[in-house]
């Protein structure tokens, strides 16, 4: 059964921080920033996910 993982982190803020530093970078680094947010986007999108299957809401999670 999914179980709520207790995080300290935020994966918003994580994608949003991973955006801004690929903004600040260029070539070969600028693309790992930019999968490293895409990655921090789909945890957002799986854990939504696994909240409505639950029934949960956003803030329960």
């Amino acid at each position: 059964m999914f179980q709520p993982m207790d995080v300290e982190y935020d994966p918003e803020r994580e994608a949003f921080a991973a955006m801004k530093l690929a903004a600040e970078a260029d070539g070969a680094e600028r693309q790992r920033w930019i999968n490293a947010a895409l990655a921090w986007i789909e945890l957002i999108r799986l854990r939504a996910s696994a909240c409505c299957e639950l029934g949960m809401t956003d803030e329960a999670a």
